[in-house]
Order: structure tokens, then sequence, then C-alpha cells
């Protein structure tokens, strides 16, 4: 590979003067010709039949249609000027719109990068201005920040107007894919930038000059004819100069043969005007493209773009894992939280259902409608009770206290009510002492308790006291209890 000194000794600038043999290529003048003028043909159908509609769609769908057909039109006219640049037999016109209708969808991918490539610029811009609005600091960052986005935007639009589309177009008309169009592109601005800079200004400095030379003949024959053409024929040929681009234009062209006639001329003159312009400045291209990939090294270039290709593929599928692991982390943590307050809410029902207050009342012996149990304690052989006569005892009525009640005359005054009484177990040996007050039998049961182990005494004397319960609810109340303490039921008046 030549080095940057060496390549700016051996430019022939001379070379650059065949860029004026695309005047002398009549067939590939005619492709240019008809290209232009069916691209403007649709163009302007298209917007004519969308202000008609009043669709701003179907004017859309006409302006990409005229694209594709001048991408297409002008990629088989850089093919031919091609091969003319390479001195090979030229192709068939139509080989050619069939090699440049295949160069379009490589093109549109190539828009699609550069429009990448700007969003990218933009959104670092908004970054950095966004960072620019830090108070104190801000202005300070502004003043230097600013001049260097401006810069690096201005660098990248010239890069890609003067070096990287005229450079790219005929590596794709070489038959090169997209990627190696590009990788080329960057070989030839890393090992060559210097002399692909001074040949692409020597040939705009050609298309200037040519172009100069064209219009100086052009304009005033344009100017001289069309105001000899108004006043011989009328006013309405300036007319249809001035109004080309309207609908109401359009509205009078239909209705007058010469305006329309006027108008059509124009525009295929400018039509032969670009063709010519455009065949200098398409052969100038392929000379450049060809000078400057002259010994180049293509191979090392695309494999370090490949390489960068690759380290990007492997960052953006890292980025994606940890995105997925961030989100089955953040997904996990919302199902588990989610079953936490399931089982909270499937629990929280089941909590009121042994209340503190009600449990008392839950124990068997606590029942008013279940037998009192039979003391613990076993009792002691009853035989003097035996030998001493016991009279049968005496039926204790529900509504009677527990104390024995000594005989006397039942006044007629109101008698308070008194707390349930459970019903007690019947203790022969023991209840008619209880009931009747007898002196035998209380001889009998002081002997009894005497007989019991210290122990088990009050245990017994406890089970076999009855509980007294309140007649609302049917809660334990204490014997002094004047107002029960759960229902507030008056238990003594």
């Amino acid at each position: 590979m030549s080095s940057p000194q060496s390549m700016l000794k051996s430019i022939d600038f001379g070379q650059l003067m065949r860029a004026a043999e695309g005047l002398t290529q009549w067939r590939v003048l005619g492709l240019s010709f008809l290209t232009w003028l069916a691209g403007g043909l649709v163009m302007v159908g298209g917007q004519m039949l969308a202000t008609r509609a009043g669709s701003m769609l179907l004017a859309l769908l006409f302006l990409v249609i005229a694209s594709v057909v001048f991408s297409a039109g002008m990629s088989a006219v850089g093919i031919l000027l091609q091969d003319k640049a390479k001195d090979v037999e030229q192709r068939s016109v139509a080989a050619a719109i069939r090699a440049g209708l295949l160069c379009v969808p490589r093109f549109i991918l190539f828009g699609l990068l550069v429009l990448a490539v700007v969003l990218g610029l933009c959104l670092v811009a908004a970054i950095v201005y966004f960072v620019c609005k830090i108070p104190f600091i801000g202005p300070i960052l502004l003043f230097f920040a600013h001049p260097v986005m401006v810069i690096a935007a201005s660098v990248f639009f010239i890069a890609l107007y003067w070096v990287a589309a005229p450079l790219l177009a005929p590596a794709i008309w070489d038959g090169r894919s997209l990627r190696r169009a590009v990788s080329l592109v960057v070989a030839v601005v890393r090992t060559r930038l210097v002399p692909l800079v001074l040949m692409l200004l020597a040939l705009y400095i050609v298309i200037t000059v040519i172009t100069l030379v064209v219009f100086t003949g052009f304009i005033p024959g344009f100017a001289y004819m069309t105001a000899i053409a108004s006043g011989v024929i009328g006013p309405s040929m300036m007319a249809s100069m001035g109004g080309m681009g309207n609908s109401a234009a359009f509205g009078a062209m239909a209705s007058s043969g010469h305006m329309l006639a006027g108008t059509l001329s124009t525009v295929i003159l400018f039509a032969v005007l670009m063709a010519l312009t455009m065949q200098v400045m398409i052969m100038g291209v392929n000379i450049i493209y060809l000078m400057v990939t002259d010994g180049l090294d293509e191979q090392g270039t695309e494999e370090s773009l490949q390489a960068g290709i690759d380290l990007a593929r492997e960052k953006a599928r890292q980025a994606q894992g940890m995105a997925r692991e961030a989100a089955d982390k953040v997904r996990h943590a919302a199902h588990m939280d989610g079953h936490g307050h399931q089982g909270a809410a499937a629990r929280g029902p089941a909590a009121p259902v042994a209340p503190v207050t009600p449990a008392a009342p839950v124990a068997p012996h606590h029942d008013i409608f279940a037998p009192a149990p039979a003391p613990v304690a076993p009792v002691a052989p009853a035989a003097p009770v035996a030998s001493a006569p016991v009279p049968a005892p005496a039926p204790v009525p529900p509504s009677a206290p527990v104390a024995p009640v000594p005989p006397a005359p039942v006044s007629q005054a109101p008698v308070a009510p008194a707390p349930v009484v459970a019903p007690a177990p019947v203790q022969p040996p023991v209840a008619p002492a209880t009931a009747a007050g007898l002196g035998g039998a209380a001889v009998a049961g002081g002997a009894a308790a005497s007989a019991l182990p210290p122990a088990a005494a009050p245990a017994a004397q406890a089970a076999s006291e009855p509980l007294l319960r309140c007649r609302s609810c049917f809660e334990v109340v204490a014997a002094d209890d004047v107002f029960c303490g759960h229902c507030g039921f008056q238990l003594k008046p």
C-alpha cells in the first residue's frame, strides 16, 4: 500500500479532465435525460393528482416512486460511465437498468444508516445540553460544548455530502455490498484522505467550470427566446414561466395550449442541463474511485470493521442479557410480593375466629347444658353416715339461692330475680346436709371432709360449687355482681 506522500506525488490531475468525456457519451446522455424527464413527470403528475384528491399520502407515495426512478436511472448511468472509465466494453442499457434497480435497496440502507447516525448525534447533543442546565457550571460548559457540537455536526455533513456519498456510490455501482462499500470508504479515509479531498476539489472545480460554460450560453438564450415568444404569442408564455408550481398554473395550462407547450419545453430544457451536469459529475467520481482504490488493502480494513461490528453486537447482546436478567428479577420480586399479599389476605379472616373474651365459656365444665364433672378425689367411706337416719332430700327449686333459706312466711313483696344457678349433681352423702342443714348430716359431711387429703379438699369443694351465669348471655358471673360484665344485664335490683 502506498503512503500518502507517494500518493500525492502520483496524483494525475490530467485524469480528472476525462470527466468531460461524459458529455460525449450520447447513449448514456439519452438515458440520463430520460431519467430526469420520467422522474420529473412522475413527481409533477403525482403532485397534481394529490392536489386534486386532497391526499397527503398520495403525494408521499408519488414522491417515493419518483425517488426510486431517479435512483435506478442514475445508477444505470453510473454503471455505464464506470465501464467507460475502466476502458471496458459497455453493457447494454437494459442490463444497466437491471443492475441499477439492484442498487436501489443498498442506497436505501445507506440512507437508513445515515439517519441512525444523525439521530445518535442528536441524542448526544441533547445529553450534552441537558448537562449544561446545571446551575453555575452549566453556562461554562455551554460556552465550550456548543462550538464543539456545531463543528462536529458541520464536519459530519461536509464529509457526508462531499466525501462519503461521492465515493460510496461508485463502490455500489461496482457491484459491492453495502458493508464492503462502507469498509472501502473507511479504508480510503484512513489511508488516503488527503489525496481523495484534493481530487474531489479538483473535480468540483472542473464541474463548476463546465456548468458555468453551459449556463453562460443557456441563460441568455433562454431569456431572449422567451421574451421574443411572449412578444409574438402573448404574455401567457411569461405567465407559464412564473406559475410553474401551483395548482392555479396547472388549471391555466389546461386551458391554454401555448402555456402548456412552453412549460413542458422549459422542463425538458432543464432536464437536458441536469443530464449534462450529472454526466460530468458521475464520470469524475468514477475516475476518482478507480484512482484511490488502486492498490488499496481492503482486506485488513474489512476485517477490522467486521471485528468492530462483532464487538458492537456482543456489547448489545450483553446489554440485552443484563436487561433481561433485571426484568426477570423485577418480575420475580413482583410475583413473590403478590403471593405474600395473597397469603396475608387469605389468613386475614381466620384471625378473629378465636377471640380472647369468649374463650372462657368454651371449656366443657362451663357449659350450662353439660353435667358438672365429678370430684377428682375419691370420697371416704360413708360408714358413719349409713348408721345415722338420713331423711330424704328435698327438691331444690331452680330459683333458690345457694345458701339454705330459713323457713319464713313468704311476703307479698316482689321477689328480686336471682342469678341462674346450674343444677348441681346429686350427691347422697353431701347434698342432703347442704339442702336440709341437719346436724347428723353435717357431722357426716365433716367426717367425710376430714377424711379427704388436705390438697384435694379445696379442689373437690370448688368443683362441687355451682357456677353462676347471666340469664341473658349465659356468661359466668360472680355472686356479688349487680350487672353482667358482658352484656350489661341487671342481675340484682
